[in-house]
């Protein structure tokens, strides 16, 4: 991811503020450590526990809170130079846009929005078997086979609905489309996150 980020023009300097949206217990935040010193990061998620854990073992140098299902971040207008969302919009069943537009608000001026979500190519690793787990390709193949879906003739669509364990799916060319007009698209990366594609946004 960061190198994604630095190749597209905006690399981690010193005085940035940067905001892990779905940090569950530091799978990703724990690796800027090296930045900690020099920048403001935090941590939110829906889980308290996580953030609870997180708050007891990683703070300092790292912040966090607890946020809501519902799309509220308790950040000022333009607070943060990079925000990365590690499958966190693979599970966003509802609110998806309202979500983004709220990154967009806390987002500074050039800043860079990583995202990560299932797309067209994360479909055909599920399908094909080359990538699990099992039960996700299985229900997806039932899923497809049942509703007729298939690559380029879908937006987007939600399997296994539920507050914790929606698993949404993205045609790629609607994403160009529909987050293109809030955002510049500096890069498209497939697999960047196990089967799963990274989008990584310009404000």
């Amino acid at each position: 991811m960061r190198d994604l980020v630095a190749q597209s023009g905006s690399p981690i300097v010193p005085g940035q503020r940067i905001l892990d949206f779905g940090c569950a217990s530091g799978r990703m935040i724990r690796y800027f450590e090296d930045v900690a010193g020099r920048c403001e990061i935090w941590g939110v998620d829906i889980n308290a526990e996580h953030i609870t854990w997180c708050q007891q073992h990683l703070s300092p140098p790292f912040n966090f809170a607890t946020t809501t299902t519902f799309p509220h971040l308790p950040f000022e207008d333009r607070s943060f130079d990079l925000i990365y969302c590690g499958s966190v919009f693979t599970h966003i069943a509802d609110l998806a846009d309202f979500w983004l537009l709220k990154l967009k608000r806390i987002a500074r001026e050039n800043a860079r929005l990583y995202i990560i979500i299932h797309d067209n190519h994360s479909m055909e690793l599920l399908l094909s078997g080359a990538a699990g787990p099992a039960w996700l390709s299985d229900m997806l193949r039932e899923f497809v086979e049942r509703s007729g879906v298939s690559d380029g003739t879908f937006t987007m669509f939600t399997i296994n609905r539920g507050p914790n364990s929606a698993q949404v799916f993205y045609d790629i060319d609607y994403i160009r489309r529909h987050w293109g007009r809030h955002f510049r698209i500096h890069s498209i990366t497939q697999e960047a996150y196990g089967k799963q594609t990274a989008v990584l946004l310009g404000r």
